[in-house]
């Protein structure tokens, strides 16, 4: 999952904060943050909603406030998944608190799961948010006994897999450059699947980063082939 830099509340023409009520005020401000993708899945979207982190039930007085909206697709923030299910911002792992890159690792066909190189608090962590959003929801994963057949998540992650495994072939065999890759990436969304498949490759790990808007660049080491770093937990 992309690790996401939030940016300073945004303000109106006489400098003050903007009140984003409703929340959905927030959208353009969000989506010229972090692009037309979810914060969760990853999923390029023409129509994201804006998510509460911290649901409104659980606490209205983050109903308006800047620094708890992330942007969603309907499924990861649908009534099956986080929806306003209550949290514990302490003891969940997400993207703009977390290097939530570290949090996960992708498979092909679709699968993720949690990074078994964490220590077993932070694993433990990671496995809340996965559930939460339901990121583990695939047909071959026996703790669902069924999943929604309209949840095609895994299926798009599959599908979007093999077309950058694809990708790294060509790249590899000098048929696309960087720039390409990159222009592809953009198109489809799924930051985590095209940073994992280009390991071996560092400047289209680095150009990936910088394309990605809002991505957490403190996330990744430089001078160690953009390899993932633990970041200093950012508080709610």
């Amino acid at each position: 999952m992309r690790p996401l830099q939030l940016v300073v509340w945004p303000i109106d023409t006489n400098g003050d904060r903007i009140r984003f009520k409703p929340a959905s005020d927030a959208k353009p401000h969000l989506e010229t943050v972090f692009g037309y993708y979810c914060c969760y899945c990853e999923s390029f979207h023409h129509n994201l909603q804006v998510e509460h982190v911290v649901s409104e039930d659980q606490d209205s007085n983050k109903a308006e406030c800047w620094y708890n909206f992330l942007i969603s697709c309907s499924r990861c923030n649908g009534k099956d998944n986080k929806s306003n299910h209550p949290v514990d911002f302490l003891t969940f792992h997400f993207p703009h608190a977390d290097n939530t890159f570290l949090s996960f690792c992708y498979f092909e066909g679709g699968k993720v799961t949690v990074n078994p190189l964490l220590d077993p608090i932070e694993q433990e962590k990671a496995k809340k948010l996965m559930k939460l959003v339901g990121l583990d929801k695939y047909p071959t994963n026996p703790d669902y006994a069924s999943i929604s057949p309209k949840d095609k998540r895994w299926h798009i992650r599959q599908t979007q897999w093999e077309f950058a495994q694809r990708k790294v072939i060509e790249f590899e065999e000098g048929t696309i450059n960087t720039n390409s890759v990159v222009e592809f990436a953009l198109q489809r969304g799924h930051f985590s699947i095209w940073f994992t498949l280009f390991a071996n490759h560092p400047d289209v790990r680095k150009a990936l980063i910088e394309a990605f808007k809002g991505t957490a660049k403190d996330c990744f080491d430089p001078t160690n082939a953009y390899q993932p770093i633990p970041r200093p937990r950012l508080q709610a």
